[in-house]
């Protein structure tokens, strides 16, 4: 839906960032923040919005995503996204510490709103690293 590049031009693109997230203000707020961290962000406001945008061959190289949506939830878009695109790191939100709990005892990438620009730094780095590493 909300594609940003980076605020300043002459900065270099980190990454693709798919932000999936169905409040409007949320998804527009870490676009923003995204896009003042160098990486450019798209948003999309359901899990199957955002499957679309990956099977079409949409931009990205890391999911972030809500884990409670409407219709299909964020385990199930990390499961589907996994299918169309093995190695993409899927980042899980959640609002709900027992959500990330339960994503981190998964061995997922998971975080807690409210998001920080620290956290959501390192997090970012941890999931571009695990595309960058050898298999």
């Amino acid at each position: 839906m909300t594609a940003s590049p980076p605020l300043e031009m002459d900065m270099t693109l980190i990454a693709n960032i798919l932000v999936v997230e169905d409040d409007p203000v949320s998804a527009d707020l870490m676009a923003d923040l995204l896009g003042r961290m160098g990486y450019a962000a798209t948003c999309k406001r359901s899990a199957e919005e955002a499957l679309a945008h990956l099977r079409a061959g949409g931009p990205c190289d890391v999911v972030l995503t809500d884990i409670v949506l409407p219709g299909m939830g964020g385990l199930e878009l990390m499961r589907r996204a996994n299918e169309t695109r093995n190695t993409l790191p899927v980042i899980l939100v959640s609002g709900k510490v027992e959500g990330v709990t339960a994503a981190m005892d998964l061995g997922k990438l998971a975080m807690t709103k409210p998001i920080t620009r620290t956290r959501l730094t390192s997090v970012l780095d941890a999931a571009i690293g695990q595309v960058a590493r050898p298999t």
